[in-house]
């Protein structure tokens, strides 16, 4: 029996002698037969041959022996294919010869996990480790699991684990980096991949990358990039270190450098969705709404079953300041049938139902963007601006309090408060808030004028007196200023002339 697969290897051999020849420079050549199938069949393998990889291993199965190898092998194999059914019965037979074959049961787990049956393969990796406490691979299947599950701290046990039992595996320092990202444990993730980087050949790209992102969140924008150019001199050909270079630059307002990282990926044919968003939003900020519609639309088209509901928000947002409020809704809306809660696509509406004197539908998507606002000062002004619409003082003066209070040192905002105060007769309140202003603005002419109409309105309904003399010294500090803008010569005369009595 045996000769004749000696006779086959022999056949193998002279067919695929160039392979055999690389490969006899770098392994040893064992007496077994059935070892140099399986010898020669994994070199075939890693060096792209599969079939024929498979074919030796075929033939190795039928040899008498103990070791299971070939079949775990050939399920290794089938598994590289997507073939998981047949890879499974492979590492069945392999456990069948050798019960104990740790190799087999964690592939058997990974191709489980593979079908999304996460439960039976935690159970497959849960064997393994009975078998043998320290099998490293089986606690790295077991956290690729759970970090699959964002179980991130279950996982960063094992992770830990197999690192532990094997400090020579990068895979496992590099998952443990990972999960550690996921946990934002930022500086101990960052310590493990600069370990790897300099343990390991310069073409770490996974390394690279994480580092970049790593310091994309600690905000070290230069160290971001340096990182990021570095991954992709090791791969160009991942689009995801394009998209964090290109949003890193545009955070560094680098608009010029990031459009030319999009349009390199473009170039290299990594067109996605997010590139496209991404490119259009590095437009958008430099005012170039035409072009940013033209890539938000390249985005759209190019996944068309792939909903987003940011890119229409944008969208949106690009026609609203094109004045083009048909499109801006329809765009809005159609981000909001995406996710309801979208706060630009929100607040566009919002602007678009004040122009058109909607305010009740302008007041309910501003309590949408209330729940989801980075910051809600703009959101609370113009919840003041439609309350004020509406004749609610009441609500509206409570809206622009609000406002004022998460944006303390905005004088505008401030101003219009003020004004809407003095309409509404309020004069006292509107002075107090005065008096806080006039410290921050000193001689800015709208606090001036403001100054002036509070203090006159109260000096009228007092007999003058105390703000009557106020308003003058105001009035005077606008014509020394602002000669050419002083428009209440005819009070000013008033006041002057009931000063002299």
């Amino acid at each position: 029996m045996s000769g004749k697969y000696i006779k086959k290897i022999l056949k193998e051999v002279n067919k695929f002698d160039n392979v055999v020849e690389k490969y006899t420079k770098i392994g040893k050549i064992p007496a077994i037969p059935y070892r140099a199938f399986v010898n020669l069949a994994d070199y075939l393998f890693l060096t792209g041959c599969i079939e024929q990889s498979e074919e030796l291993l075929n033939n190795a199965i039928n040899f008498v022996t103990k070791s299971s190898d070939a079949f775990v092998n050939l399920g290794f194999v089938k598994q590289s294919k997507n073939d998981y059914a047949k890879a499974i019965e492979y590492y069945k037979k392999a456990l069948k010869k050798d019960p104990k074959n740790t190799k087999a049961l964690c592939l058997w787990g990974n191709c489980l996990s593979f079908q999304n049956n996460n439960e039976d393969a935690i159970k497959k990796y849960e064997k393994a480790i009975a078998i043998d406490e320290k099998n490293s691979e089986a606690h790295l299947c077991w956290g690729i699991v759970l970090l699959k599950q964002h179980n991130y701290k279950d996982a960063k046990e094992k992770f830990e684990s197999a690192v532990k039992y094997n400090g020579k595996d990068a895979r496992a320092l590099f998952m443990l980096a990972a999960v550690e990202i996921e946990l934002d444990l930022y500086d101990e993730a960052l310590d493990k991949l600069m370990f790897i980087i300099e343990s390991t050949e310069n073409t770490n790209f996974g390394a690279f990358h994480n580092v970049a992102y790593i310091y994309f969140k600690k905000k070290d924008y230069e160290k971001t990039v340096l990182f990021a150019l570095t991954a992709i001199s090791t791969n160009p050909s991942k689009i995801e270190t394009y998209l964090l270079l290109g949003d890193t630059y545009v955070l560094m307002n680098k608009i010029n450098e990031a459009l030319n990282i999009y349009k390199m990926a473009e170039d290299k044919g990594l067109k996605s969705l997010f590139l496209y968003l991404s490119w259009g939003s590095a437009l958008q900020k430099l005012g170039k709404y035409d072009k940013a519609i033209e890539q938000f639309n390249k985005g759209i088209e190019l996944s068309q079953k792939e909903t987003n509901d940011e890119i229409y928000s944008r969208l949106a947002k690009c026609y609203y300041h094109l004045n083009n409020l048909e499109e801006a809704k329809i765009n809005a809306l159609k981000s909001k049938e995406i996710s309801n809660d979208n706060y630009l696509a929100n607040d566009v509406l919002a602007d678009i139902y004040f122009q058109e004197t909607n305010y009740t539908d302008a007041i309910n998507v501003l309590e949408i963007c209330l729940k989801n606002a980075e910051t809600k000062s703009e959101t609370f002004l113009k919840l003041a601006r439609c309350y004020n619409s509406i004749g609610d003082f009441d609500i509206s003066n409570k809206n622009y309090e609000k406002s004022i209070e998460y944006d303390r040192d905005n004088i505008e905002k401030q101003i219009e408060y003020i004004k809407s105060l003095n309409n509404q007769k309020l004069y006292e309140t509107a002075l107090q808030k005065l008096i806080t202003l006039e410290k921050k603005a000193g001689d800015n002419f709208e606090v001036l004028c403001l100054a002036f109409q509070v203090n006159y309105n109260i000096a009228k309904g007092n007999l003058y007196g105390y703000n009557g003399m106020k308003a003058i010294t105001v009035a005077e500090k606008i014509k020394e200023k602002y000669p050419e803008n002083f428009s209440f010569e005819e009070e000013y005369k008033e006041l002057t002339s009931i000063s002299r009595e």
